[in-house]
């Protein structure tokens, strides 16, 4: 009785474990902004949740949540800020290439 009840606990867990580990998963966002000293700084916004993204010389990857994002870019004067918007899929990277700050 003692081991089988130590069976289950153990089955338990490690199910609880795999369901916490695949919820822990996100997709992600990977791209840059030219120039690179364009940017001040980035959002991903989705609906109420949001998120500042960091970049090293307007390149950056940002772990997301699947669905649609909006990345708010706040550009350096005398560039314009820019929104892009961008689909995440589950567990995927979604590369979105350069993103050009215009004058």
């Amino acid at each position: 009785m003692k081991n089988t009840l130590a069976t289950l606990i153990a089955i338990i867990i490690a199910v609880a474990s795999l369901h916490a580990f695949r919820a822990m998963q996100h997709a992600s966002v990977t791209g840059s902004v030219q120039p690179g000293y364009g940017a001040k700084n980035i959002w991903a916004i989705q609906g109420k949740d949001s998120t500042r993204i960091y970049f090293d010389n307007g390149t950056f990857t940002c772990s997301l949540k699947p669905g649609t994002w909006t990345l708010k870019i706040n550009a350096r004067s005398p560039l314009k800020d820019r929104d892009v918007e961008v689909l995440v899929q589950d567990r995927q990277t979604t590369d979105i290439g350069v993103i050009t700050l215009q004058q």
